[in-house]
């Protein structure tokens, strides 16, 4: 068996910057201190920021795909091959004396540990500030969001604590100078906007959810259009800020739940319980959650596979996240309590991505006595889009 040191690792990763290895896949501009783009696995529209490329600790991270590593696992997913081919293609290994390799160990240790402080003081600045917004936020009866979302055919559950309105958000894009030469957050956007509480495994606040929404009073709220003013392009209406790993929004909340519903959205969430509300169903001692996003609800995949028909813009074959879930990696603090778990599965995302990421979330979720079922809304809609097309 081939092995390497660590030594051999920093040469190879010195000798290989990040940002250049990740630039032969896709293209990635600037945000702030990160490089974003479509991700080379997984894929994603031109305006995606899911994928990011963090150039002062040399790695990369994909929200869809729930994973990130150095640039050698990026070779490993991108090019769908394992550990030591993906070495081969950044050149393999080169012979370094010792002197080199305890210098090269003392930068690696001197930046992990600089690292680690800066990240954890950055999480944790970030994460008040962020609790310092929830509190500051509006009840969310009867405002601009609750607008918003009964204009999408939805109700609110009595019991959703996990949301909230702000009557103005900034909406931070890039960098700018400001007047006494520092680097600063730009603010590419203010308005009104819906805020959901994520919730971390263990029961505190961890970031947050925004929703940015049109400020006409007049007509019924759409999400905002955002424009870059800059590249013209335009931005996501949605961000989510903080600690969301593992952490959950709060839907309909209720103690010791026995059934429990997770979707990826808020809105899909909230599709499934008005629709289930309206139907007189027995709600009692069922909860509902949204993730934020697919990986977070599904968790990290222990390794990449091939997707059958998709290919990379090289016209190779496109890795996506498999169906079994990375061990080390726990997801959702799913309630011993629960019974009974309902993933829900949108039908207008691509649907091998969607259905490895239930199957993953299925097998890690999996309990003795609990059942679990998988709901996919039909292909090309969301669960909104049955519940406004079932009221017209």
């Amino acid at each position: 068996m081939t092995r390497f040191s660590k030594s051999d690792l920093d040469e190879i990763r010195a000798r290989n910057p990040i940002a250049d290895v990740a630039g032969q896949y896709v293209q990635l501009r600037r945000a702030g201190a990160r490089l974003v783009g479509p991700c080379p696995m997984c894929g994603g529209k031109k305006s995606s920021q899911r994928f990011e490329v963090f150039t002062d600790s040399e790695s990369w991270a994909c929200a869809v795909c729930a994973d990130g590593g150095d640039v050698i696992r990026l070779v490993e997913k991108a090019e769908g091959v394992d550990f030591l081919a993906a070495i081969e293609r950044l050149g393999g290994r080169r012979a370094i004396d010792p002197a080199q390799a305890e210098r090269l160990f003392q930068e690696r240790e001197k930046k992990r540990l600089a690292r680690e402080a800066t990240s954890e003081k950055y999480r944790e600045k970030e994460r008040k500030r962020l609790y310092e917004t929830w509190k500051a936020a509006l009840p969310i009866s009867c405002s601009h969001a609750e607008r918003y979302l009964v204009g999408r055919g939805l109700q609110l559950p009595q019991s959703c604590i996990g949301l909230r309105y702000l009557p103005s958000a900034p909406y931070f894009n890039g960098q700018e100078i400001d007047e006494r030469g520092y680097k600063r957050p730009k603010v590419v956007h203010s308005g009104p906007a819906m805020v959901a509480a994520f919730i971390r495994s263990d029961g505190h606040f961890g970031g947050l959810h925004f929703t940015w929404l049109e400020a006409d009073m007049a007509s019924p709220p759409r999400k905002a259009e955002i424009i870059d003013p800059d590249s013209g392009e335009i931005l996501p209406a949605k961000k989510m800020r903080g600690s969301k790993s593992g952490a959950h929004i709060a839907i309909a909340m209720v103690d010791h739940p026995k059934r429990l519903v997770i979707g990826e959205g808020i809105e899909t969430v909230l599709s499934v319980w008005t629709a289930m509300n309206q139907a007189g169903r027995n709600l009692d001692g069922m909860a509902f959650w949204a993730a934020g996003d697919l990986g977070n609800m599904a968790g990290r995949a222990i390794a990449a596979v091939t997707h059958p028909t998709a290919k990379r813009p090289n016209g190779r074959p496109l890795s996506v996240p498999g169906p079994d879930p990375d061990p080390d990696d726990p997801g959702l603090a799913i309630p011993d309590s629960v019974c009974e778990l309902v993933l829900l599965g949108d039908g207008d995302s691509d649907a091998v991505l969607t259905r490895f990421a239930m199957t993953r979330a299925a097998r890690r979720y999996a309990r003795p006595g609990r059942t679990i079922r998988i709901a996919f809304a039909p292909e090309g809609q969301d669960f909104n889009d049955v519940l406004q097309g079932e009221a017209a």
